[in-house]
């Protein structure tokens, strides 16, 4: 029997909004049980971070773009002109395994059919690099992990995934086009960034709209895990949570310089 899920194709909102729906979707996921694909955009340039980064260490002395912290670790992405994805689901949804790692390749399955629909290789790190060491810098898609998509032997996107017991959050990035000269503005260590990552308007011979391309990872989402996406919303109880979250956390300085770190410390730079 093919399995229903919720597709939410949400407005372009800026960060806190996008971070706090995603949590408040994967708090709900207990008792909603509504497996759930969001597409997103972003309103105007924002900086996530990964959750364990320190934003002192991260971000240049321009703080012009705003920034927030994820739930999910890795490295810092300059979000601007992108398609963004997430998914909250049970293991048992998509018959995962435990294993976070083999659950994390299993989904990335979706977003390389995704590229292949638009005539366009797409491979596992691992499969391109051999012998890959996964390192961790300041900026995500100057990083290589295993399962990080390449193509033409560059970095496109990033994507993380985190647990709360059997429930499975996962959100990743699609850059429809990448503004290197801000990014090495924004995210120290990411100099030679150009060289390590690429986007869709430097591979695909025409670009496409968001509307267009939303419908495609819908598509290939559905394609290749065999569910039936059906258009639908956030209930009021996540719309109210997100809303919390907005004001009670991602626009709090304790949690976007944690609980190590002092604002003032950045402040003061």
């Amino acid at each position: 029997m093919e399995k229903i899920w919720r597709l939410i194709l949400d407005n372009k909102n800026d960060g806190y909004y996008n971070m706090a729906v995603d949590e408040a979707m994967l708090l709900s996921y207990s008792h909603l049980k509504i497996p759930t694909l969001r597409i997103y955009g972003w309103s105007n340039p924002f900086i996530t971070l990964g959750y364990n980064q320190n934003p002192c260490d991260v971000l240049g002395l321009k703080r012009d773009i705003s920034f927030v912290r994820r739930i999910t670790g890795g490295s810092a992405i300059l979000h601007d002109n992108e398609i963004t994805y997430s998914i909250i689901c049970s293991a048992d949804d998509l018959d995962l395994p435990n294993n976070v790692k083999e659950s994390f390749r299993i989904i990335c399955n979706f977003l390389k059919e995704f590229y292949r629909r638009l005539n366009v290789r797409a491979e596992f790190a691992k499969d391109v690099f051999s012998g890959l060491k996964e390192k961790y810098g300041n900026f995500c898609f100057s990083n290589f992990q295993h399962f990080d998509i390449i193509i033409e032997g560059r970095k496109i996107g990033g994507n993380a995934q985190c647990r709360r017991k059997n429930f499975i959050f996962q959100h990743g990035s699609i850059p429809q086009e990448i503004n290197f000269n801000e990014v090495k503005t924004q995210i120290k260590g990411a100099e030679n960034s150009e060289e390590k990552a690429t986007s869709l308007k430097d591979i695909l011979p025409k670009s496409l709209d968001f509307d267009s391309l939303s419908s495609l990872l819908s598509l290939s989402f559905e394609g290749v895990f065999a569910v039936k996406l059906t258009k639908g919303k956030l209930t009021p109880k996540e719309g109210n949570l997100a809303a919390d979250l907005i004001d009670g956390k991602y626009r709090s300085k304790s949690w976007n310089f944690s609980r190590k770190y002092l604002a003032e410390a950045f402040s003061s730079r």
